[in-house]
């Protein structure tokens, strides 16, 4: 349902159906968007626009705006919000973002070039969501179909730049800038058979061969659509590995740049922890264990940044506790990655579920801890992502 309301009405959480305006042009301010900061809002009323329409059936009508909204607001405002208020957010992000990630890869195609700038208020959203809680849009991105995953992964390996970048202390530019390279990282795939990039299940070596032309395809896209230099890197570069055994090119260590390695562990670390027709995802703290093994594969330090960005457990993962019970991380610890707050599910000495119970690792009164990851298919039935995406009450 389409609503029209005046500007003072605006809040985070409400989705821009059309401005009416043809004369604003800003990066973090158009058409079909999803309101995530404030200064989106600040932009709109800064340019004179009076009344704006709202599509409510993707994101928040002023009627939920009541004084428990208020507050939320005030506190998204302030960048106080809970991890399951930037869940719901980052829900919508990904669903805005997956059918404009899908609108360009049909261009694509169709034989279209790409507008690299019209990509960054999809950056700037996620950047802020990023922001303000960086474990939810990177655990609600995992949860992928089959029918989506080359979409969603696009979406995915863009936050996961931008919350590297952060931990690797790069300034607000090219924190944007490896955001933007690792939206467009993919976009070779959409120049790769259907057949080939939607086979429910492994590639044959010839294939693969064919899938291996994804990079130097994007490149040659990126260039033509004129995009810059770190966007051409990183498209065709985001498989090299550091002992040379990459490819396309068989670059080694510090020959590849500091974005194409990030982009590398980024991508593989996506890749890796959803799910798949033909294989189940990692347990996401199993899949940092499985990363940090392989000698030769990711610069150590972009990869240590990463796994403190992201988290030894990260949320989603399912752990063993010294108790005997099983859990699933549900947030990061504030101050240790090896404490964060889980939900406990299952008791190994008594062979039967558990009541869901919120335990904080870190709680000074807590006598539990966890001893190492879990992996998720010991748990079939179990409804594992419900538990950490909803808090228990």
């Amino acid at each position: 349902m389409i609503r029209r309301i005046p500007v003072q009405e605006l809040r985070i959480g409400m989705y821009v159906h059309k401005l009416e305006v043809f004369w604003l042009k800003h990066p973090l301010v158009h058409n079909h968007m999803l309101l995530t900061a404030d200064r989106q809002i600040q932009v709109i009323a800064e340019n004179g626009i009076k009344e704006v329409w709202i599509d409510l059936s993707k994101g928040q009508s002023p009627d939920e705006f009541g004084q428990q909204a208020a507050e939320e607001h005030a506190a998204v405002s302030r960048g106080f919000v809970s991890m399951h208020e930037e869940v719901e957010q980052a829900q919508a992000i990904c669903l805005n973002a997956k059918g404009q990630v899908m609108e360009m890869f049909s261009d694509v195609r169709l034989g279209r070039t790409i507008d690299t700038t019209s990509t960054l208020p999809l950056v700037d959203e996620i950047g802020g969501s990023i922001s303000r809680h960086p474990a939810a849009l990177l655990s609600v991105v995992r949860l992928k179909t089959h029918d989506d995953y080359t979409y969603l992964h696009s979406v995915a390996v863009c936050a996961l730049m931008v919350a590297l970048a952060h931990q690797l202390e790069l300034d607000e530019q090219l924190a944007r800038r490896a955001g933007t390279a690792g939206l467009l990282h993919d976009v070779g795939k959409a120049r790769i058979s259907l057949a080939i990039l939607n086979k429910p299940g492994k590639l044959t070596d010839a294939e693969f061969d064919i899938m291996k032309q994804h990079p130097a395809i994007g490149e040659a896209l990126l260039r033509q659509s004129g995009g810059d230099g770190d966007l051409l890197d990183v498209a065709r570069h985001h498989h090299e590995k550091v002992n040379g055994s990459g490819y396309p090119d068989g670059l080694k260590g510090k020959e590849i740049s500091l974005l194409a390695r990030m982009a590398s562990v980024c991508d593989v670390y996506d890749a890796v922890t959803s799910n798949r027709p033909y294989k189940a995802g990692w347990n996401p703290a199993s899949a940092m264990h499985q990363m940090a093994s392989w000698e030769g594969h990711f610069d150590r330090k972009v990869l240590f940044a990463f796994v403190k960005a992201v988290g030894i457990y990260p949320v989603g993962s399912i752990v063993r506790l010294a108790s005997g019970r099983i859990a699933v991380v549900v947030e990061p610890g504030h101050g240790s990655l090896l404490q964060p707050k889980v939900c406990v599910f299952y008791s190994l000495t008594m062979n039967r579920s558990l009541p869901p119970e919120m335990l904080d690792l870190a709680d000074r009164f807590c006598w539990d801890s966890i001893t190492g990851p879990e992996e998720s298919l010991s748990w079939p039935g179990i409804n594992i992502d419900a538990l950490w995406m909803k808090p228990v009450a």
